[in-house]
């Protein structure tokens, strides 16, 4: 058949593009991240990030939130119009802890509790109505509510 010559010089100019966009996306997504994990841990204290502190992915933040289970943390998360996950994207709905997070040397019991929000390269807004609104899941949680 004939090649899509206009299709092949149309994913050529996107990949250019991309390509001219991609540091500076993940440089305004990382900062956005960096600030709704401080506000994360500003109103919730006994929360732990997971992974490195500072090598990660611009658009991912792990949490681990003792005291609770990471699915009830997501179901109330949900209630409130987020949607987001626990542990790791290759577990994710499974009910056994991440054993990514436990080979970190994370205890399971803390493990179960961990939730993971994933933010796209065309984020632009602030985050913290959705950090207060983390803050505000996890209080529920924790107290029966």
């Amino acid at each position: 058949g004939t090649e899509n010559l206009a299709g092949a010089v149309a994913f050529a100019t996107a990949l250019e593009l991309a390509e001219a966009e991609r540091e500076s996306a993940a440089e305004r997504v990382g900062a956005l991240r960096d600030a709704f994990v401080e506000r994360v841990l500003a109103h919730v204290p006994t929360a732990q990030v997971t992974g490195h502190p500072t090598r990660r992915l611009p658009g991912t933040a792990s949490f681990t939130f003792a005291g609770t289970s990471g699915e009830a943390v997501l179901l109330e998360l949900e209630r409130r119009g987020l949607v987001t996950s626990s542990g790791s994207a290759c577990a994710a709905g499974s009910d056994e802890p991440s054993h990514v997070l436990v080979a970190c040397g994370i205890a399971p019991d803390i493990a179960q509790s961990a939730v993971r929000f994933t933010f796209g390269h065309a984020l632009t807004a602030d985050l913290s109505p959705i950090a207060d609104a983390v803050a505000a899941a996890v209080s529920a949680v924790r107290s029966g509510t």
